[in-house]
């Protein structure tokens, strides 16, 4: 045995999970390989808070790389696992992330619930940091549906609480926020105000995700004010940024504002070749709000050079977008949202009452996830399958699309247990649980189908896009560091695929799955059959 290697401590976990944060905030791509390696200590020692931390920061870093998708999967693990650990305020980070990760992709319902659900956690806790994000958060939702005067209403109430806030972070989020505001309501010495502190603050701590978001908003206020030099000055030194550290979101945002400049300094052309960058870098990311602002502003670029045909065509798209962008997050969600904002005044009139309201909803929601998921592996479980499972069904039968399944076997996991005993094979299927979420999207749906079986839905995969998800799962599960939970461990799996066919139930298409894993195990165990 290696007399050099040392046994992990919950201290070296957790300072690695702090340099991993910090790195974070600077946007550098450090942050991955720090996060996987406080997962891995923390796994080898059992470290339950070191874990979920290590998976939020994963999560973080995974959003660097525009890889939102599959940042939400473990995000949600991560909550799920904090919830049942009892980590309240991990609780709140991590429905603070999901709901910026979900805001990016424009999906504001889904947004708005987790931001409302840390007004819950805030006032169990009585943490009015968690409160402000949560204000941040809906005032962001009101600023992208241009209720402006909504949205600093609720970024001022934030902003209340700024002199208490000892995180330099939110300081500077809440400046940039109500920086924006303050320009959308033409007060734009005001808003340069608000941003220069919100751009100290961020200095002060290397936070450069926020550097760069304040330098880009000052930019756009410069703009307003056609002080058209400093304007581009503020925009180029945000993009340097943003590109140095591969914030694709960040640096499609500053080549928006460029493209519009551009235009304004009579260089349509040159803007054109701005707002397409801009344009790219938004599809990479899934981020609708911003591609249809840039379709907008193309139109009008093409239609100063006299392109008319090429104006009328990203105008089209653009009136499409913007159509479906204010579907999401309907008046009546919003004005649900605000009844939730009466929080602070119930809690100081009645807050014994008003938490214990927030705790019972809380157990009430946490008893509704335990009935539909794996104690173990915080995946869904048999019941949760079957619920999930046949919606998807359903809606893949309505609209046509195509729908299949994987069966997935941890083979000769019976000797997992005999070798090395039962606590260190239920880290096996906890990790496997992890990788499978990890390599899935969003809306795709993962089980416990039992012992060591998993089960996978898959939306919109036919036979050959389902062989390929399960056979870069199987290579997923067989290249992952099996050391790092014991030494001289290694874990592969078995999977089976099927794809529905016409008079197939959703029983029907998990047997077949199910009979296409025996013949992967019968040929040899390792592979994929379909």
């Amino acid at each position: 045995m290696d007399q050099t290697t040392s046994t992990p401590t919950p201290t070296e976990v957790d300072t690695l999970n702090q340099s991993a944060r910090a790195m974070y905030r600077a946007m550098s791509a450090d942050a991955l390989p720090l996060a996987e390696e406080a997962c891995r200590k923390a796994v080898s020692i059992d470290y339950r808070y070191g874990f979920v931390e290590g998976l939020l920061n994963h999560a973080r870093a995974l959003t660097l790389l525009g890889g939102y998708q599959e940042a939400i999967a473990l995000m949600r693990h991560s909550l799920f696992l904090g919830e049942e650990y009892g980590f309240r305020l991990h609780i709140a980070d991590c429905q603070q992330e999901i709901a910026r990760a979900y805001y990016t992709l424009a999906d504001y319902d889904t947004a708005l619930m987790y931001w409302a659900s840390c007004l819950d956690v805030a006032v169990v806790t009585d943490d009015y940091e968690s409160y402000v994000r949560a204000q941040i958060g809906i005032g962001q939702v009101h600023y992208v549906h241009d209720e402006f005067n909504a949205a600093y209403l609720h970024h001022q109430k934030a902003r209340e609480h700024l002199e208490r806030v000892t995180d330099e972070n939110l300081k500077a989020a809440i400046l940039i926020n109500t920086g924006l505001d303050l320009c959308q309501l033409a007060r734009y010495d005001d808003a340069l105000s608000d941003l220069q502190a919100g751009l100290v603050h961020a200095r002060n701590v290397g936070n450069r995700e926020y550097e760069a978001e304040a330098a880009g908003a000052m930019g756009v206020v410069l703009l307003e004010i056609e002080r058209l030099e400093e304007a581009e000055a503020a925009l180029l030194a945000a993009i340097e940024i943003n590109r140095k550290h591969g914030n694709l979101w960040g640096e499609s945002s500053n080549l928006l504002a460029l493209g519009k400049l551009k235009i304004k300094h009579n260089q349509s052309g040159v803007a054109v070749a701005h707002l397409k960058d801009a344009l790219l870098q938004a599809q990479t990311i899934s981020a609708p709000q911003l591609s249809f602002q840039i379709e907008e502003a193309l139109s009008m670029a093409y239609e100063s050079l006299g392109g008319y045909r090429e104006a009328l065509e990203h105008y089209k798209k653009f009136a499409l977008m913007r159509v479906e962008i204010l579907k999401q997050a309907s008046p009546h969600k919003l004005q649900a949202i605000e009844m939730r904002l009466q929080i602070e005044k119930a809690r100081i009139e009645n807050a014994d009452l008003r938490k214990a309201q927030a705790t019972q909803r809380q157990a009430l929601r946490r008893a509704e996830r335990m009935a539909s998921q794996d104690n173990l592996t915080a995946v869904h479980n048999r019941r949760g399958l079957e619920v999930a499972g046949m919606h998807l069904f359903k809606r893949a039968r309505e609209q046509g699309q195509p729908l299949s399944a994987l069966m997935i076997d941890v083979d000769h996991f019976k000797r997992v247990n005999d070798d090395y005993g039962h606590p260190v094979g239920d880290k096996v299927l906890r990790q496997i649980a992890t990788l499978l979420k990890s390599g899935c999207r969003q809306d795709d749906i993962v089980a416990r189908y039992g012992g060591e079986e998993f089960t996978i839905v898959l939306p919109g995969r036919d036979a050959n896009g389902a062989s390929e998800v399960g056979e870069r799962l199987r290579r997923l599960i067989e290249g992952w560091r099996w050391s790092r939970v014991q030494d001289g461990m290694t874990i592969t799996v078995s999977v089976g695929v099927a794809a529905v066919e016409p008079h197939m139930d959703f029983q029907a298409l998990l047997e077949r799955a199910d009979r296409m894993l025996y013949r992967a195990k019968t040929e040899g165990r390792n592979r994929v059959a379909a």
